[in-house]
């Protein structure tokens, strides 16, 4: 899975000392279309454009595809990006609120950091620019790929891994785990979260983010014909696009407390609704907005009596002894 693993065509170049590789070293990474050994065996056959084995992989179905077709728009990190300003103030929007979090962070060596989900690495970018240690899993192999372009030349250290969440590699204690809208994707959220927690050092937090359950069903990306998943309180799935598990404030409390299970106490340090301006369902009549407009919305909407149950997501910090 690690990119002491990785094989292309024409052959991969040497590797720096690790893993985790330092990231500076890594420029001849660039643009290279490597493979890596999978984790999980089913991700292979998903790749290669098959059905998905599982509901909640309706979600990678949906990253292929979009891929082949829309390439610009998954490459985010790219400046050319058609939509690369839009996500990075949705990066800022989560480092803001995890700023206290992200600061405290102190040990005699460089953090070492888990990117859980990460794609292609939003959040492991500013990780390696602070001079940290990252591990980025990711079920696609495509974003992968481009999270090692991206990486390439910055100062941290970087390894990589093709696998799930339910199957994530033995390794070093993280001090820090960024789940960021991943727990509403995986089969099995509960087991995810303990494979993180066995890994997480005493004291180490998990920074995450979630679907809301009633705000997510009145955005505009909303899937066509899942109103009724939203009335059951159940998972949404569109075959080969999509699956979301939608989630309130208790079943936060249930997964990330009541649940943590591995004999881990977790404590909730931060929870905060956010409505998500950029693409939840006050996104157009929002407009175009700068960090501190978006920071001033998203407050008045959690006070106002209408709109406060609204929000799109959830934006939180668990401690775990």
């Amino acid at each position: 899975m690690s990119l002491a693993r990785a094989t292309a065509p024409e052959g991969v170049p040497p590797l720096p000392p690790g893993p985790p590789y330092a990231a500076s070293e890594l420029m001849d990474w660039r643009g290279l279309r490597f493979n890596l050994p999978p984790g999980d065996e089913r991700l292979p056959a998903l790749a290669d454009g098959g059905v998905e084995p599982s509901a909640p992989l309706a979600n990678l179905a949906g990253a292929h595809a979009a891929w082949a077709t829309w390439a610009e728009g998954m490459d985010f990190l790219d400046p050319q990006s058609p939509v690369a300003d839009l996500k990075a103030l949705e990066q800022a929007l989560y480092l803001h609120h995890w700023a206290p979090w992200l600061g405290a962070v102190a040990s005699p060596r460089p953090p070492r950091v888990l990117d859980l989900g990460g794609g292609i690495g939003r959040f492991t970018m500013p990780c390696l620019d602070a001079g940290w240690d990252v591990e980025l899993v990711d079920p696609d192999l495509e974003s992968l790929r481009r999270a090692v372009w991206h990486a390439a030349g910055r100062l941290g250290r970087l390894d990589v891994s093709w696998t799930t969440g339910e199957r994530l590699p033995e390794g070093p204690a993280f001090d820090l785990v960024f789940a960021v809208e991943v727990f509403c994707y995986v089969e099995e959220p509960h087991a995810v979260l303990a494979r993180v927690l066995s890994r997480l050092r005493p004291g180490g937090h998990v920074l995450f983010s979630v679907e809301a359950r009633h705000g997510w069903a009145a955005c505009g990306d909303a899937a066509p014909g899942t109103l009724e998943a939203f009335l059951d309180d159940q998972p949404v799935y569109a075959p080969g696009d999509r699956f979301v598990r939608t989630y309130t404030a208790d079943d936060i409390h249930q997964l990330f407390v009541g649940g943590a299970g591995s004999g881990r106490r977790g404590a909730i340090e931060a929870l905060l609704p956010t409505h998500y301006v950029l693409s939840g369902p006050f996104e157009a009549a929002a407009g175009p907005v700068d960090l501190p407009r978006l920071l001033d919305l998203e407050a008045r909407l959690r006070g106002h009596r209408i709109a406060a149950p609204l929000n799109r997501a959830w934006t939180g910090v668990v401690r775990y002894d």
